[in-house]
């Protein structure tokens, strides 16, 4: 076990090759401390292996899994096998689309370890363009959007309804392990970072969203697999029958 890691991110990836460039590409540009503090656990969710990947995250701090699986895109098996796994003692779901603006990582890393019994998440910024660089992100962030979740109807529920969300939220990996990870009934998109963020809040924890924790996150169309709408009323339903079941 690598004692010097301090967060895992749980990647579960498929299909989305320029993303995963772009993210191997800014991994590479960071520093020591950072890429020794940080691992990425990149879960590849397919039928087979795809052999460029090894080449690809070699001499990084990216460790490679494939997790064998037709059809729909199960990310919540994906992400339960990373926590499996994980050296940290903060894990992190984390898209591959997701991309740290400035020094969010270090920062947020420092308010979890300030804060133990808050769930610190950041926000996130929608962008229009598939690939970024570093140099672009300034004049990037001056033309991205605000993200769904900040929208007005998702926002009333946030304040009025107690339904919690947050961008890359820093898990305790005691705490996780403790109410059992991700629920796998969620299969393809949608609500499976909601309801864990709500069971691991349920015993004396509290959610705290920083504006100064920024992300990035690459444009990107509809997956196969993953996001059909069938899916994602599939999801919601079962999400709002556990709230009136737990209720």
């Amino acid at each position: 076990m690598n004692s010097a890691v301090k967060v895992s991110l749980i990647m579960p990836y498929r299909g989305r090759e320029a993303h995963l460039k772009t993210q191997v590409a800014w991994w590479q540009q960071q520093s020591h401390q950072l890429l020794n503090a940080f691992e990425v656990l990149l879960i590849e969710v397919s039928e087979t292996p795809s052999d460029w990947i090894l080449s690809a995250v070699h001499q990084t701090n990216f460790r490679y899994i494939h997790c064998p699986c037709e059809g729909t895109f199960h990310k919540t098996k994906a992400l339960n096998l990373g926590l499996s796994m994980a050296y940290g003692n903060y894990v992190v779901p984390y898209d591959v689309d997701l991309i740290p603006v400035g020094d969010t990582l270090r920062r947020q890393l420092w308010v979890a370890e300030e804060s133990r019994r808050l769930l610190i998440t950041g926000y996130r910024l929608m962008c229009d363009r598939q690939t970024i660089t570093l140099d672009q992100i300034p004049a990037v962030i001056e033309q991205s959007s605000t993200a769904p979740e900040d929208q007005p109807t998702a926002l009333w529920k946030h304040l009025t309804r107690h339904e919690k969300f947050g961008v890359v939220p820093f898990f305790r990996r005691d705490r996780l392990v403790e109410i059992g990870g991700w629920d796998e009934h969620f299969v393809g998109w949608g609500a499976e970072d909601q309801d864990l963020i709500e069971r691991y809040l349920q015993t004396g924890y509290m959610l705290c969203r920083c504006p100064e924790l920024l992300y990035l996150h690459l444009f990107h169309g509809r997956d196969p697999d993953w996001s059909e709408s069938q899916l994602v009323e599939q999801n919601r339903r079962y999400y709002y029958t556990k709230v009136s079941s737990d209720s």
